[in-house]
């Protein structure tokens, strides 16, 4: 009897240091998966310019709504590169075809450049700065959603943005000045409600206030820094 507990006992032991063990080598690979992966976004930020990374920056509300990136950085200890880049994660590209399938009827590359062209067309005769914001948020976030889910190529999402990026740097002292028009122009728009306003105002509080915002970490570019700005896609490495 006693030989039949120690047994048991035995195989316990054993079952549970085979688990501790399957357990820590899960944990290890996890760990390794991470790396590698914060390895492949630190590149590709890298490899950015400082105009994407302000282009996709005046998309960040939507960004953060949409694909939030901010707890996953955090938890990873990385960069907030999705709101700081083009792309964005693979699992994500085929929701967000739908998203500007449903929101800009957009499902193609020839057909987000006219939006987003006659978006930014319209800008300079926007009726306030708070409209003005709104409009320039919403082309940006077209733009660079179009090319993150293959409709355009990084480069000429860009190019549509160049005029917008412009305007914004005129107009705008800073990212607290072009959130608080953002969410102004954004309370007046058509088709407005509370529940998306009161949402698009809390992601804008949390880009404000969060160490890994881009709306903390890119600097607002001076009035006259713009053809520096532009320069920078030249200068970027390939990623």
């Amino acid at each position: 009897m006693f030989k039949f507990f120690k047994e048991l006992v035995d195989s316990v032991k054993e079952g549970m240091a085979e688990g501790k063990a399957e357990l820590a080598q899960e944990a290890a690979d996890r760990e390794a998966a991470q790396q590698e992966n914060n390895a492949a976004l630190a590149a590709r930020l890298a490899a950015s310019s400082r105009f994407e990374n302000f282009a996709v920056a005046l998309a960040a509300v939507y960004r953060q709504t949409f694909a939030p990136d901010l707890k996953e950085a955090h938890e990873a200890q990385r960069s907030a590169v999705h709101l700081l880049c083009i792309g964005i994660p693979p699992d994500e590209v085929e929701a967000w075809k739908k998203l500007l399938a449903r929101d800009f009827s957009v499902t193609n590359g020839e057909e987000a450049e006219t939006v987003v062209t006659g978006i930014v067309d319209d800008l300079a005769s926007q009726a306030s700065n708070d409209d003005l914001a709104l409009w320039v948020g919403r082309a940006a976030h077209l733009a660079t959603g179009a090319a993150a889910v293959g409709h355009a190529t990084a480069e000429e999402a860009l190019d549509w943005l160049e005029p917008a990026a412009e305007l914004a740097i005129e107009r705008f002292n800073g990212w607290d000045h072009y959130a608080q028009s953002f969410l102004a122009g954004e309370r007046n728009a058509p088709g407005s409600n509370i529940v998306g306003r009161k949402l698009l105002a809390s992601v804008a509080e949390k880009l404000l206030a969060d160490e890994l915002s881009p709306w903390k970490t890119v600097a607002w570019p001076a009035r006259d820094s713009f053809a520096d700005l532009v320069a920078s896609r030249g200068a970027a490495r390939p990623a």
